[in-house]
């Protein structure tokens, strides 16, 4: 009778224990290729530090690019030139590109790139846009290739001057926008990949149109305003994710000493 009491009380302690983890397991580190948090203890000169820890390190351009308070921690506020912006380093597209997802919290007063690896190769995702019926507008612009160019925005104007988390995502099936939280707008995806044409290195704050890193920009209405938590996802995020990283939370991913993220974190404030 000990014996059965005992087994019944492990059981039940492993399913509370289960059932705690999994409801703080509400966003995952999988397939995070870039994380910017763009907080002070990442910014070293002009060297921007990828948190993700896949050592996508960031070149900061010009010298108008500055740190402020940001919606969660520090963030970097870009003049809207074409001469400020952040080369990405190493991350470069090739191959075509099964899933991705885009994230940013933006406070914005006009139209602005927010990243991009070409939106004529590969992607860009911006505030507003230059082609279509989203030219001069402020909508989320998540504009893909190929075979053909598929340009394409939400509903809701987010250049007012105030905090917007921003997400864009692609599964093969879909696209879609989300806007503080909520689903912005949807549309079934023009094709099953995104990409396949000339190789490409990405930036964020304006547009690219580079071969090699640091290389080529364009289109050049760079991002005038505060950029925070950049992340790139080779995977397409959930809703309920997109809900969580909507909260604005210091720390996002779960709690986990082991973890990449956390091991990250750690050297960095070791460093200092």
């Amino acid at each position: 009778m000990k014996i059965n009491f005992i087994f019944r009380f492990l059981v039940l302690s492993l399913m509370f224990i289960g059932a705690v983890i999994a409801s703080h397991a509400q966003l995952s580190e999988e397939d995070l290729i870039i994380y910017y948090s763009f907080n002070k203890d990442t910014i070293k000169g002009d060297d921007v530090t990828d948190v993700s820890g896949n050592k996508n390190d960031g070149l900061i351009k010009g010298n108008q690019i500055e740190p402020v308070k940001g919606k969660v921690g520090d963030a970097l506020e870009f003049p809207g030139v074409a001469t400020d912006y952040i080369s990405v380093r190493e991350h470069q597209y090739v191959d075509p590109i099964k899933q991705i997802s885009l994230v940013a919290w933006v406070k914005a007063g006009q139209r602005g790139m927010i990243a991009s690896w070409d939106r004529s190769e590969f992607f860009r995702f911006a505030v507003g846009d230059d082609v279509g019926g989203n030219n001069g507008t402020t909508f989320v612009a998540f504009d893909t290739c190929c075979p053909c160019c598929h340009d394409w925005f939400g509903e809701t104007d987010v250049a007012d001057d105030k905090w917007h988390h921003l997400v864009a995502t692609f599964d093969g099936k879909e696209k879609r926008i989300y806007v503080d939280g909520k689903l912005d707008q949807k549309e079934a995806a023009p094709a099953k990949v995104i990409g396949a044409g000339a190789a490409r290195y990405g930036f964020i704050g304006i547009g690219s149109e580079a071969g090699g890193f640091d290389a080529g920009v364009g289109p050049t209405w760079a991002f005038s305003g505060i950029l925070d938590e950049f992340m790139l996802f080779h995977r397409a995020l959930s809703e309920k994710e997109v809900e969580h990283l909507a909260k604005g939370l210091e720390n996002p991913f779960d709690v986990d000493p082991k973890g990449k993220l956390s091991t990250t974190w750690g050297a960095i404030k070791d460093a200092k």
